[in-house]
């Protein structure tokens, strides 16, 4: 079920989206917005991402995740209808002034469903590195974050919480 509703997702709205903000030259904040199915995990996955393509974006080779903060807005926002169903069958015998009547019914019930709504939200502080700086000597590749298709993922400007 989860990847019917991740498919449907994508489909109809997309299932997450970043921001940037930069707040120095080389320190920029990405918050990240991902839909209930997407969970926490995809929340993070957007913003790394982000945070990854930004530093390229920026001229940058390396950065560091100096601040964090995660919120989930995930929650039960109503129910679907109840629809009851009743079907019935009844027998009738009758003889001069008397009848008799035997029946039975059956009621099934549908819907009731929670709707579920909200986003998994990320923030992440970001400080960014050239090659060859030894204050990013701990920092982290954007490109190997990317994968081997780096610069095709610099180019897009889509999100999924995969």
């Amino acid at each position: 079920m989860r990847r019917i509703f991740f498919g449907l997702c994508i489909a109809l709205v997309g299932c997450a989206k970043a921001s940037t903000i930069p707040l120095t030259k080389d320190t920029l904040q990405i918050t990240s917005s991902a839909a209930p199915v997407c969970g926490m995990t995809g929340a993070q996955n957007v913003a790394l991402h982000q945070a990854a393509v930004e530093t390229i974006r920026h001229g940058y080779d390396n950065f560091l995740i100096v601040g964090s903060q995660y919120q989930n807005n995930v929650g039960v926002v109503g129910y679907t209808p109840v629809v009851a169903n009743t079907t019935g069958s009844v027998t009738a015998m009758g003889y001069g002034n008397s009848a008799t009547a035997f029946g039975n019914s059956t009621t099934t019930y549908s819907g009731g469903q929670p709707i579920i709504a909200g986003t998994h939200n990320q923030s992440f502080v970001v400080k960014m590195f050239k090659d060859g700086d030894p204050a990013g000597n701990d920092a982290i590749s954007a490109k190997s974050t990317l994968g081997p298709k780096w610069q095709e993922a610099v180019a897009q400007d889509s999100h999924t919480c995969l």
